[in-house]
């Protein structure tokens, strides 16, 4: 670790098009997710999955048209995701934090882009992502985003 006071460098453009397109990569499969699990919900928690769907469906349109903005083919949903095996209320509200925590590792690092814009659409995408996790239940880590909430 240096201890002069230089910057740290900026990442390479192409980083934030890797960034971006990892986030996308999350968004795609916390779409397919939470459709799953409305199918397997009912009343309330259905309609909590049904405003989080919406909320996941928006950030897919803006990254891939931020990717597009950079001339970049945005990446392509895959067929089917996994799924789990337990259906039950908790296993349910296990597998939403599962899939928040994935967006949230993948914003954390599209907060490192280049693009102050970008830094700003991941600072707002994470909070979202650890406000919707704590709604299923899961814990609120020291540092959300980094693998088992720790540095």
């Amino acid at each position: 670790m240096s201890s002069t006071n230089e910057a740290s460098e900026a990442p390479e453009p192409g980083s934030d098009t890797a960034a971006l397109q990892k986030a996308l990569r999350a968004e795609h499969a916390a779409v397919y997710g939470y459709g799953f699990i409305g199918a397997k919900t009912t009343g309330a928690t259905r309609e909590r999955c049904r405003a989080f769907l919406d909320d996941h469906r928006n950030h897919r349109e803006t990254l891939r048209t931020e990717l597009i903005n950079r001339g970049a083919e945005p990446a392509v949903s895959k067929a089917a995701y996994a799924i789990p095996d337990d259906t039950s209320e908790q296993g349910l509200a296990d597998y939403a934090g599962s899939l928040e925590e994935t967006a949230a590792q993948a914003y954390l690092q599209l907060a490192g882009a280049s693009d102050r814009a970008l830094r700003e659409l991941a600072g707002r995408s994470l909070q979202m992502t650890v406000v919707r996790a704590l709604e299923w239940g899961a814990d609120l880590a020291a540092f959300p985003g980094f693998p088992g909430g720790r540095l």
